[in-house]
């Protein structure tokens, strides 16, 4: 049964915070002391005056300041127990959650972009949905779809909409998962081996050989390669391993490093990602020396568009220019953030993430 919540110029159910400048920052650097806005205190947002970013040099031309130095943070979903990744697809963003890991306590729903309304696609849930998207596409894996309208994988629709993809032999996406424009791929955690079976329907195949003595955290793709992170856990390493789609080969290691690494993504040359020391990293997808983007993050998310890194500096959400161009502080926290990686996302319209069981957005 589907339940919509309707958000209304109400400061009770829509929690709307003016920063009056979203600001320059330089990474590291904890914001300016902060004004609350009535609103935004309500939901756990303060507002900030922040510091104009400097006349853009020649080399940062690209990066200019986000809406338009004037954010507004607007909440567009309010669960309880909200703590899965969240996808914004189309005209909404989609979210899952649970209020207790034991069973038929978690559910399903989405968000309207423009902040007006949310709904509860499912509720009593065996597991909260995952969610993945190849850039064109999106997807939502229900690992026990039980008695829903539900499959295993189920396609994201621009418009909302959630339909079944018929044919998908659910024995392996119940583990760790990825897609790309034409097959699902999965992490076996039994041996570290990354599977695929195509989009149609059809049976799995083996894309990686194992990997011996590490734990699996997360799998991506792009168009040729595929990227493992696994933690050795006795030695407190982690590891990021690359290998061909084709060929069926052992991953080889591309970076190392102590603690363990979260919120793998990417741009089309290099991988970003965090980790539990409150890290930000960077590293070219061919190899090479990790640079370290920040050391002062406050969650284990990151995420990335073609101009930007995105991340959390202390209670500030921070998007800073790949290009040196800068830092600006899109939105203000104030309540502590959850140690969940993959709690922010972005797409051409926005940035968006969850805060203790909301999910806001501040528009480009």
């Amino acid at each position: 049964m589907m339940k919509e919540h309707v958000f209304r110029s109400v400061p009770a159910l829509v929690l709307s915070a003016v920063l009056t400048g979203c600001g320059a920052a330089s990474e590291g650097v904890e914001p300016s002391d902060l004004t609350a806005a009535r609103g935004a205190e309500e939901g756990g947002l303060t507002a900030s005056p922040g510091d104009v970013l400097p006349a853009p040099s020649a080399s940062a031309s690209s990066c200019t300041p986000l809406c338009g130095e004037r954010c507004t943070p607007v909440l567009l979903a309010q669960a309880s127990g909200l703590d899965q990744p969240i996808l914004p697809f189309g005209k909404y963003v989609f979210f899952s959650g649970a209020i207790t890991y034991e069973a038929s306590y978690s559910y399903f729903g989405r968000a309207y972009k423009p902040g007006t309304s949310s709904t509860l696609l499912a509720q009593n849930m065996q597991r909260p949905p995952v969610f993945l998207s190849n850039g064109t596409s999106a997807y939502a894996v229900v690992r026990y779809p039980g008695g829903t309208a539900f499959s295993h994988l189920n396609e994201l629709g621009d418009d909302g909409s959630v339909t079944p993809v018929p044919g998908i032999d659910g024995s392996r996406s119940l583990s760790i998962t990825a897609v790309d424009a034409t097959r699902l791929y999965a992490l076996d955690l039994s041996d570290e081996s990354v599977w695929s079976t195509p989009l149609t329907g059809g049976t799995w195949s083996q894309t990686t050989r194992p990997i011996a003595n590490v734990a699996g955290r997360s799998v991506r793709v792009d168009s040729t390669s595929v990227y493992i992170v696994a933690d050795d856990v006795a030695n407190n390493l982690s590891m990021v391993w690359k290998a061909p789609k084709q060929g069926l080969v052992k991953p080889t290691k591309l970076v190392t490093l102590p603690g363990s690494i979260v919120s793998l993504t990417m741009d089309e040359t290099n991988l970003y990602f965090a980790n539990r020391t409150g890290g930000i990293f960077r590293v070219s997808k061919s190899g090479g020396a990790v640079t370290q983007l920040a050391s002062t993050a406050a969650d284990l998310s990151i995420a990335v568009d073609a101009e930007r890194y995105y991340w959390f500096n202390g209670t500030a959400l921070t998007a800073t220019c790949k290009n040196g161009g800068g830092s600006q502080v899109l939105a203000t926290v104030s309540l502590p953030q959850t140690r969940t990686p993959d709690i922010i996302s972005v797409d051409a319209e926005g940035v968006y993430w969850r805060n203790s069981g909301q999910v806001w957005k501040v528009a480009k």
